[in-house]
Formats: C-alpha cells, structure tokens, sequence
C-alpha cells in the first residue's frame, strides 16, 4: 500500500463515501511514525502483533483484537516481533457518522467525543461480549468495503454507529479522569514540531530550531519530546528519514549515496551505520532481500 496514505493531509475515500480501509504490512522493521489527522481510524490486528502508541500510551496489539483511534489523536505503530504482521485501519471522516442536521446524536454523543469530553473504550482484546461485538462489526466492515456489494456504504455507517452504540455504555467523562487534560496539553504543543519535522526532514534541523518552535530550552525540549514521543528528537528525525529512504531502496536505479542526500543524511556513511542500526541490515542488503521478495511474488 502507499505509507503515506494514512498521514495527516490525505482524503480518505471521496466526497460523497469518506471511509478507506487499509491494508498496512510492517515487514522489514518498516513501521509509522507519529501522525495524526482529523479522521477517526479502527485498527484490526489481522496478522502478528504490533506495538502502538497512542497520545502518551503504549499498547500491543495481537491478533484478532482492535483499538479506536480518535480524530486529531497522536499515534504511531512499530513491529513487535521480527516476524511479518499486518493489520487493517478503517479510516473515516467523523461528518460519515453526522445527520442532515443537528441531532439527538450529534449533540449528546458524537459532539462530546471528538471535544474529548466523553471517552470511549479504545482496546478491544475478545475478553467480553461487548469488546467481541465491536471486533464483529470491524470484520464486517472489512468485508463490506472490499467486496462491495449493493448498499454496502449503508452496512458499513450501520457498523460504524453500531461500534458507538455498544461503547457508550462503557464510557467516561474526561472530567472524571486525573491526567487526562495535562497529556492533551502536551499532544497539543508538540504536533507543531512533529509537522515541522515531517515537512522539513530533508534539510538540517538544529535542536535549538525545534526547541524555539515550543519557546524551549534545547535541554527542556530534548526531555519534554522524549516524554511524548519515546525517542530523542535526534533519533525520531532519523527514523523518519530511514522510513522514507526505504521507499527510495524499492528503485533499483537509485544510487543508495542519492538517497542518503534525498532524505537529509550529509554523510553517506552515517545513513548506512543509522539504516543497519534500526533495521538491522545495510541499505544495499535491503533493496536485494526486497529485490528477491518482489521477483517470489512474480513467479
């Protein structure tokens, strides 16, 4: 799939039927790094197990369970293992779920949520019947959107508000919860930074540059960052130039010194030492173990 179609900025479906469902391999350590958008997103571990992080918290995820994403939330996802694993996201505008006007729905229950006044289960492990329900419906929904049978846009708003039906009754006023809107603030001021980054990775980002974008301390920066993110900056900034030196790797007529200068390393060395300490290969074995899965496919 394209690993760039679940970051922020993207139109998911179309105008009329705003809803995508992705398939996402992480495969060779391949892996999304923070983002969000305005969507709502479901994700179902299809296959393995994966490691997600969602606004200040960790989960892993196996398979056949699901958690909920909700819109402008902060998240990311890594391989657990080194074995294969992927899951689906359901991705949707949170409008699909609106009426024609202003409603008993909108107003008690959809308005609240996304102000994040009113906190859904986000964890779905088969242990109830509820949690088992909500995994039904995403099944559902995967089936409907890929073989796309007549009326399958009303089955799934049918499932999606069927999913909010059976997590009301398990949720929780934020202002009943410690905490929970001292992380939102944290979310909130370092989205700026994570865009900043994402937009400019390919050009020297100094510390203090970043740091004034918060109106930091480079110290104070480097521990609030970390907090959030669970990287430095200096690793978070690289992992995301790797991720994107990975789709350069998938073209074999690309110089891997090019890459190393097209995703912002000055050294081509220190790309190599930076690429086989996340991924535990060089480049070069990379594009041939991609090279050899590719030409496997074919046959």
């Amino acid at each position: 799939m394209d690993f760039e179609a679940l970051h922020e900025g993207r139109m998911h479906g179309d105008v009329l039927f705003p809803l995508s469902v992705y398939k996402v391999e992480l495969v060779n350590g391949l892996f999304f790094s923070y983002h969000w958008h305005r969507e709502i997103e479901l994700i179902y571990m299809t296959y393995g197990s994966a490691l997600f992080h969602i606004g200040t918290d960790t989960v892993i995820l196996q398979q056949g369970e699901g958690l909920l994403i909700p819109s402008g939330q902060l998240h990311a996802s890594y391989p657990d293992q080194e074995q294969p694993a992927y899951f689906h996201a359901i991705v949707c505008d949170p409008q699909l779920l609106s009426s024609s006007t202003y409603d008993a729905i909108q107003n008690k229950y959809l308005s609240p949520w996304l102000e994040r006044k009113l906190l859904l289960p986000d964890i779905y492990r088969r242990h109830t019947a509820w949690e088992r329900s909500v995994l039904h419906y995403m099944e559902d929904m995967m089936r409907q959107y890929e073989g796309k049978p007549a009326g399958f846009e009303l089955k799934i708003k049918a499932d999606l508000l069927a999913i909010f039906a059976e997590l009301l009754p398990h949720s929780e006023h934020s202002s009943d919860l410690p905490g929970i809107s001292s992380d939102a603030k944290k979310i909130e001021r370092i989205k700026p930074v994570l865009s900043y980054i994402r937009e400019n990775y390919k050009e020297r980002l100094p510390l203090g540059e970043l740091a004034a974008l918060v109106a930091m301390s480079e110290g104070h920066f480097c521990r609030f960052f970390k907090s959030i993110v669970k990287k430095t900056p200096v690793e978070y900034i690289n992992s995301l130039r790797i991720e994107q030196a990975i789709r350069c790797l998938e073209n074999p007529h690309t110089k891997i010194i090019d890459i190393a200068s097209e995703v912002g390393f000055e050294s081509p060395s220190y790309f190599i030492k930076t690429f086989k300490a996340l991924k535990g290969m060089t480049p070069t074995d990379y594009r041939h173990a991609f090279m050899e899965q590719a030409r496997n496919h074919a046959d």
